[in-house]
Formats: structure tokens, C-alpha cells, sequence
């Protein structure tokens, strides 16, 4: 996934550090939870009603949790949302380090986010494989936190 910045006039090469791009980006509040350092079969469980996606050396997938493999993929990250919630693994060999994003909830420790828009690779890109039909047919969004240490989620939206 990616999104296109809108070059600011007379901008550096280099941003400065933690300067946010110039892009159509809607702030948000959402509660970030950190589930932890999860063994691959419980965190496939965690993802149970997403849909999900990620890029392995098969290429790039978009799948419904149930759909996932029963070992971890290949692969460094995985992405998931669901009705109320986005989730963010960092897949490391059998294991994933998972987080939650609860967009819209006012309950727990609030963070700010920046939600922009998100297009998967052009079709002849090939970076991580041919994609899919369904990866050209939903519309994403990117769910990023700001800071030192930034992160993104990220979820498909009806078109």
C-alpha cells in the first residue's frame, strides 16, 4: 500500500524528522491496544471475523482470517480489519507481535491518528507478486500514528 504525497514547494529532499506529508488526511482519535507477543495459532485466532491482508512469496493476499495458513506466511507484516477494530502483525518466524486500533472508541488510552487514502500497487507492479482482483476492487485506508515512532493499520472501506 502506498499514497502519493503532494510535493510541498521549496521542500527539502531529506523531511525534517517526524514532519508529517503533505496529504488529504482526516485526524482521528482511536484507542490503541497492544495485545503482545503471540504464537501464530493464537494470533491467527485474534484475527477471527477480519479480513485480511499481507504479501508472502506467493504474492500479495486479501482473505477472510478463517482463510488464513496454518503456519505463519512468509512475510514481514500482516494486516486486518474488521467492523470495529484494525489489527497490525509484525510477523516474526512463529510469531507476531499484534496490535489493536479501535477507531471512533473513547474508552482506554486515546492516540491521535491520521486516516488517508490508500492504493495498492498498479497492476503491472509486481512488487510483491501479481495482486489479486479483490485488492483493485476495494478502496483502503491508511490509519497512521504520528511521532517517533509511527505505525500503520490498515483497512478496506465499501467504495
Amino acid at each position: 500500500m502506498t499514497t502519493t504525497p503532494t510535493p510541498v514547494e521549496g521542500s527539502a529532499s531529506v523531511p525534517a524528522p517526524y514532519a508529517e506529508a503533505r496529504h488529504t488526511a482526516r485526524p482521528a482519535t482511536a484507542r490503541l491496544e497492544r495485545v503482545g507477543r503471540l504464537e501464530w495459532p493464537e494470533a491467527r485466532s485474534v484475527l477471527a471475523g477480519t479480513t485480511c491482508a499481507w504479501a508472502d512469496l506467493d504474492g500479495f493476499h486479501v482473505a477472510a482470517a478463517e482463510r488464513l495458513p496454518h503456519q505463519a506466511p512468509l512475510s514481514t507484516h500482516l494486516w486486518a480489519w474488521g467492523r470495529a477494530r484494525c489489527l497490525r502483525l509484525r510477523i516474526d518466524g512463529a510469531q507476531a507481535l499484534v496490535a489493536a486500533l479501535h477507531p471512533g472508541q473513547d474508552d482506554g488510552e486515546q492516540v491521535r491518528v491520521h486516516i488517508r487514502p490508500g492504493t495498492p500497487w498498479a497492476p503491472d507492479d509486481q512488487q510483491a507478486g501479481p495482486l489479486p482482483a479483490e485488492a483493485h476492487a476495494l478502496t483502503f485506508e491508511l490509519l497512521e500514528l504520528p511521532g517517533p515512532t509511527p505505525a500503520t493499520f490498515v483497512r478496506a472501506i465499501t467504495p
